[in-house]
C-alpha cells in the first residue's frame, strides 16, 4: 500500500517540472529564484543577493540554506535552475518521512504500522502541491522534523554527541523558517517535560537531560534573534527596502487579537484545512477511531494537533492570507490522524476488513481534494514568462541597472531579465529624494550604468500620466517614447528606442506559397527570405518553411491588438547524427515605421538542441501598442551567434486581431 501511494506522490510531485514558476504564489517563488540565481552569479554571502532595491543589493529574509542546497546543486550537476529549485523541494520532502517513522515510536505503533501515517503525509493536497514548488517551506519542514526526533534520541541518551547534533538541526532550523520552528515549539516542549518526569521517577542525574532540554532551545532562539537584527540592518541600509524589517512587519506576521476573534477568521481555517490538508471524510474516519485507540496513541495525537493549531494561533495573518503555510504545520495534523488510524489497525473489537475500508476511505478522500484544488494548475498549464523580459535582455547590457515604476517590490521582471533593478516600492514614485539617494550609491558600484540602462513602468494610472514619464525619461537621458509596450509594461531606452533594420543584400522579396494563404489572418503584404519559402506539413498540419533569415510583413489595422502565432524550428535540425545542428533561432515581433525604424515588441530565442521545451510549434502572444502605428514584421533571425546552418525554421500560425 505504501509503495503504491509513494509511486503515485512522485508521480504527482513531478508533474509540470518544466513549467514556468507562475503556477501559484509566484511572487513567492520568484523571490526566492530570484535570490538562487544571483548567489549563483555572485556567490555566496551573509547578506545574500536579492537586487530589487539597488546597494547593498540584498533584503535577507530567511537565511538562504535552501536557496544555497540549491545553487550548489545547480552548479555541480548543471540540472536548470528551477528544476533543480524543485528536486530539492521534493527531495527534502520526503526526507521529513524517516525522521517521523522514529517518531512514531513514541506512539507505541509497530513499523509496518506506521507506514499509514507516511501515506496520509503523501496524499495530503498540500505537498503533492508545494512540496514541488520554488519556496523553502520543505526544507524547513525537514529540518524541523529531523530536529524533534534528534531530541529524543538525545534526551533518551544526553551525550555530548547526540547534544551538539541536535543544537546543530534546532539552530538551522530556526534560521532556514522560524514560524515553522515555532510550530514544532510545543511537541518539543512536550517531549522534554516527559523526559524530566521519567527521569525524576528514576531518580537520574538530571544536569545533561537539562542541557540537553534547554541548550537546542537558547541557541537556536538566539540565532534566530541574531538574524532577525542582522537582517534589519541591512533592509534598514536601502532608503526603498526599510518596510521589510521585522519591526515593520509584526502586524503582517502575527494579525490583531481581532482577527484571531472574528468568526471568518476560524471558518476559512476549517475550509483550508478540508481542502487542503486533511478532509471532512478522512477526519470522520480519525474521529470514529479515536473511540478505539490506546490512551498513548491519544496522547500523542492529541501533542500533535495542539501543535497544529500553534501556527494559525500564533501567526494568525500569515495562515489566514497563505495556504502554503499550511506546509509548515499539516504534518502534525496528518500525524495525528494517522497515528489514531494506526493505533487501532489490529483492533480486535473492529469488524474484520474495517480498517483497509477506513484506509481506503481517507486516502480516496484525500486523492479526490487534491484532484479538485491543486491538481488544476497543472490541468491550466501555468503561462510563459513574459515577453517584455526576452526584450529587456536583448537591449540591456548584463551590468545594466533597470528602473522599474508601479510594480512595488513583485520580482516577475526582475528575475526573467536577469538584471539588477531599482523598484521604486508602493506609491512611493514621486519621492524623488530618496531616489536620487538610492543613485548616488549606485554610482559608486564598480562597472555598473550610470544612473539606469532602461526604465520600466506597469499600471495603468503611471502609465498614462506622460508629465511623469517626461519628467522622469529627462532625468534619465531616456526616449519619452515607449521602446516596447505589452499589456502590462512600457520600456523605455535611452536614444530614439527605435532603430534602423539591419542592412541584408541576400534577404530577397519571394511569392507566399499559395496553399500556405490559409496559415495566416490577414495573408503578409511582403515576404522576405534568403533560401527562399515552400509549404510542408507537420504532424498533419501545413506549415511554411521559413529558413532563417526570413520576414513576414504586415499591414495591420490601428485597432489591432494582438498577435496570436506559432513557430518553431523543425525537429531534423537539431537531429543527433546531422553533420550540422542548428545552434537556435530568434523570432522577432517589430513594429516598423513610417520612416523604416523599428522597435521591438517581442523577442525569444529557441534553442531546441539544448532546452527541450523549444521543441515543437511554440506559442507567440504579443499584446500591439494600440491605435498601433505602421506595420509589424514577424522575423526569423539566426540566433546569437548569426549562424544560419541547418536553421530550418517555420510558421505554423498567424492571426492578428
Amino acid at each position: 500500500m505504501f509503495a503504491l501511494v509513494a509511486l503515485v506522490a512522485v508521480g504527482q510531485l513531478t508533474r509540470s517540472w518544466h513549467a514556468s514558476l507562475l503556477d501559484r504564489y509566484e511572487f513567492r517563488q520568484l523571490q526566492t529564484a530570484l535570490s538562487t540565481h544571483w548567489m549563483v552569479e555572485d556567490g555566496w554571502q551573509l547578506a545574500y543577493p536579492t537586487p530589487l532595491f539597488g546597494p547593498p543589493w540584498s533584503i535577507p529574509m530567511e537565511f538562504p540554506t535552501y536557496q544555497v542546497i540549491t545553487a550548489t546543486v545547480h552548479q555541480i550537476t548543471g540540472i536548470p535552475l528551477e528544476q533543480a529549485g524543485r528536486l530539492v523541494s521534493v527531495l527534502m520532502l520526503l526526507a521529513c518521512l524517516p525522521a517521523l517513522h522514529d517518531l512514531l515510536a513514541l506512539a507505541g505503533l509497530a513499523h509496518s504500522r506506521r507506514l499509514i501515517v507516511h501515506a496520509l503525509i503523501l496524499t495530503a493536497p498540500v505537498y503533492l502541491f508545494y512540496g514541488r514548488t520554488f519556496m523553502i517551506e520543505t526544507t524547513g519542514l525537514c529540518l524541523c522534523v529531523w530536529f524533534l526526533a534528534l531530541l529524543r534520541r538525545s534526551l533518551a541518551k544526553p551525550t555530548v554527541g547526540w547534544i551538539i547534533i541536535t543544537v546543530i538541526f534546532a539552530v538551522m532550523a530556526a534560521l532556514t523558517k522560524v514560524t515553522t520552528f515555532v510550530v514544532f515549539g510545543l511537541p518539543a516542549a512536550a517531549l522534554c517535560l516527559a523526559a524530566w518526569q521519567r527521569r525524576t521517577a528514576d531518580g537520574g542525574q538530571n544536569i545533561r537531560l537539562a542541557v540537553a532540554a534547554i541548550a537546542p532551545a537558547l541557541l537556536s532562539l538566539g540565532a534566530a534573534w541574531w538574524w532577525v537584527r542582522f537582517g534589519d540592518a541591512v533592509k534598514d541600509s536601502n532608503p526603498f527596502s526599510g518596510f521589510l524589517t521585522a519591526r515593520e512587519l509584526q502586524g503582517w506576521n502575527f494579525g490583531s487579537w481581532t482577527l484571531r476573534g472574528d468568526w471568518s477568521f476560524w471558518l476559512h481555517l476549517q475550509e483550508t484545512i478540508s481542502a487542503h490538508n486533511l478532509t471532512g471524510a478522512a477526519f470522520a474516519v480519525a474521529l470514529l477511531c479515536t473511540l478505539f485507540a490506546s490512551v498513548r496513541a491519544r496522547w500523542s495525537a492529541g501533542i500533535a494537533l495542539i501543535g497544529f493549531f500553534s501556527g494559525p494561533l500564533v501567526f494568525a495573518n500569515l495562515y489566514h492570507l497563505h495556504d502554503y503555510y499550511y506546509a509548515a504545520n499539516a504534518l502534525l495534523l496528518l500525524t495525528a490522524a494517522g497515528i489514531i488510524i494506526a493505533s487501532v489497525w489490529d483492533e480486535p473489537r473492529l469488524p474484520r476488513g474495517f480498517n483497509w475500508l477506513a484506509l481506503a476511505i481517507v486516502l480516496i478522500a484525500q486523492g479526490n481534494a487534491y484532484y479538485r484544488g491543486y491538481a488544476s494548475h497543472h490541468r491550466n498549464p501555468a503561462p510563459p514568462p513574459p515577453a517584455m523580459a526576452d526584450i529587456i535582455k536583448a537591449h540591456v547590457p548584463e551590468n545594466g541597472v533597470v528602473l522599474i515604476y508601479g510594480a512595488d517590490w513583485n520580482p516577475l521582471l526582475p528575475y526573467y531579465m536577469q538584471r539588477r533593478t531599482v523598484m521604486v516600492p508602493g506609491e512611493r514614485e514621486n519621492e524623488f529624494a530618496v531616489l536620487e539617494a538610492v543613485i548616488d550609491r549606485l554610482q559608486t558600484k564598480p562597472g555598473a550604468v550610470t544612473p539606469f540602462a532602461a526604465m520600466v513602468v506597469h499600471g495603468a494610472k503611471l502609465r498614462q500620466d506622460q508629465r511623469f514619464i517626461q519628467s522622469r525619461a529627462a532625468r534619465f537621458q531616456l526616449n519619452p517614447v515607449p521602446a516596447a509596450s505589452d499589456t502590462d509594461f512600457d520600456l523605455y531606452l535611452p536614444g530614439t528606442g527605435a532603430t534602423a533594420p539591419a542592412v541584408d543584400d541576400e534577404l530577397a522579396e519571394t511569392a507566399l506559397p499559395g496553399d500556405t494563404k490559409d496559415l495566416f489572418t490577414p495573408p503578409p503584404m511582403t515576404v522576405r527570405s534568403r533560401y527562399g519559402l515552400s509549404a510542408a506539413t507537420l504532424d498533419g498540419r501545413a506549415i511554411l518553411n521559413a529558413h532563417a533569415p526570413s520576414e513576414l510583413i504586415f499591414e495591420v489595422p490601428s485597432t489591432a491588438g494582438e498577435l496570436i502565432a506559432m513557430a518553431g524550428l523543425q525537429d531534423a535540425a537539431v537531429a543527433p547524427g546531422q553533420p550540422v545542428i542548428s545552434d537556435g533561432i530568434t523570432v522577432d515581433i517589430l513594429q516598423e515605421f513610417a520612416d523604416g525604424t523599428r522597435r521591438p515588441l517581442s523577442s525569444r530565442f529557441l534553442d531546441p538542441a539544448r532546452n527541450a521545451d523549444d521543441r515543437g510549434p511554440q506559442p507567440i502572444h504579443v499584446a500591439l501598442p494600440r491605435p498601433f502605428a505602421g506595420r509589424l514584421i514577424l522575423r526569423l533571425g539566426n540566433g546569437p551567434a548569426g549562424n544560419p546552418a541547418n536553421d530550418w525554421a517555420y510558421w505554423a500560425s498567424v492571426e492578428i486581431r
